[in-house]
């Protein structure tokens, strides 16, 4: 009975290891970027720069691979391919909000009043930008490395208002938002970006909370590097998780491996050293696939050698590299750049923690099994090494 559930969790885990790995892209944050421009109190300009095919894909609900998409795009007519863009162009103005803020004195008390408006009901002519010439040249490229474009709307600011704050269209994903003055702010999915004022007579966000709040969206944009989005660093955790045997161990191992990312990142980020993400993300997958081939091998190891600690310290310096890429994506405000570094940092620390908390709490009630190492340790770290072995292919190629 037992060899019959440890088979269909091996059978059940590689089908999840195929199907992961066919739709994961290495450090890919998706991060779109916007400039909002008041052009005087009376307009505003709002520029926003995505991965066209990206949000196409999201918007038509396309599975797979690039070019699998791209085949299926070349397949509409004409027609289609222009309806196509004119509904993209006023569905994604029609979920971009824009809210403005405006401050009025009753009863000798400042009051704050709120006003949403969408983007194509206030005036504003839907997103621009995106022409059918382009988008078939886009569609005619021999690889999908640039696939940008610029999204522009215009529109009016109701009178009297001190402060503005956008929410995006969720197909934008997340989104490097740039003030005009210019102040750079992280508009997380889905959600409104911090107040900007509009002009220099009344701040509403003191310089602590400001600070709070780029340290609040940094921790979050690190976390969710790791959870769920950075699925090669939760199996290398994982698998250390695996081959400890003592908590020391384990102990002594995510502490290596966090103090070598650390370096690597701070490193990278700053540009002391800068290391091209074709030769970076395959030595991730690798890494990957070396501990839990190793884990396999030293299964039935009676000692816990610390020679391993070395080999981890290496293999932090790559994944660093690879959160460093994932933060030039997003961006550092110039005002909050030791912060945000700091804070992005922490919440990279607080997922790698909470993977293995998790980890461990759904294998505690096997570890005291007598078959818990040779069978369910040993079937996690095969069916580890099988999908860090496929992104490795995958990526080489």
């Amino acid at each position: 009975m037992k060899s019959v559930i440890i088979k269909w969790i091996f059978l059940f885990s590689l089908f999840i290891t195929v199907l992961a790995g066919k739709n994961a892209v290495a450090h890919s944050n998706d991060i779109s970027t916007a400039y909002l421009a008041i052009e005087s109190n009376e307009q505003y300009q709002l520029t926003i720069t995505v991965d066209v095919l990206h949000v196409i894909k999201r918007y038509q609900q396309i599975t797979g691979d690039d070019d699998k998409a791209i085949a299926a795009l070349k397949q509409l007519s004409f027609s289609e391919q222009k309806k196509l863009l004119d509904d993209l162009h006023n569905d994604l103005a029609q979920q971009t909000k824009i809210q403005f803020h405006q401050t009025v004195q009753e009863n000798n008390e400042t009051l704050t009043q709120e006003f949403d408006s969408y983007v194509n009901e206030q005036s504003i002519e839907p997103l621009i930008g995106l022409s059918l010439s382009h988008f078939k040249e886009l569609l005619a490229q021999p690889n999908t490395t640039n696939s940008s474009a610029s999204l522009k709307s215009s529109g009016k600011i109701p009178s009297g208002s001190s402060a503005v704050a956008i929410r995006f269209s969720p197909l934008f994903s997340d989104v490097q938002l740039t003030f005009a003055k210019p102040r750079r702010s992280l508009v997380t999915n889905n959600s409104y970006s911090k107040n900007f004022q509009l002009n220099n007579s009344s701040e509403v966000n003191s310089a602590s909370s400001s600070a709070i709040a780029v340290a609040t969206d940094y921790i979050v944009q690190g976390f969710i590097h790791i959870v769920p989005r950075g699925l090669d660093h939760i199996l290398f955790v994982l698998a250390l998780l695996l081959f400890a045997k003592r908590a020391s161990t384990l102990f002594w191992q995510v502490s290596v491996f966090t103090l070598a990312h650390t370096i690597t990142l701070a490193l990278g980020i700053y540009g002391v050293i800068t290391l091209s993400g074709a030769i970076v993300e395959p030595l991730i997958a690798l890494s990957i696939a070396y501990v839990a081939i190793e884990n396999i091998v030293r299964a039935n190891s009676p000692t816990q050698s610390q020679t391993r600690l070395p080999i981890i310290f290496v293999f932090g310096l790559l994944h660093g590299l690879g959160f460093a890429s994932v933060l030039r994506d997003v961006g550092l405000p110039e005002y909050q750049y030791a912060l945000s570094l700091i804070s992005f940092n922490i919440g990279v620390e607080l997922g790698q923690l909470s993977v293995i908390a998790l980890a461990f709490l759904a294998l505690l009630p096997f570890m005291k099994k007598a078959w818990y190492q040779s069978k369910l340790v040993k079937t996690l770290n095969v069916a580890i090494a099988v999908m860090a072995i496929y992104w490795l292919f995958e990526r080489l190629i």
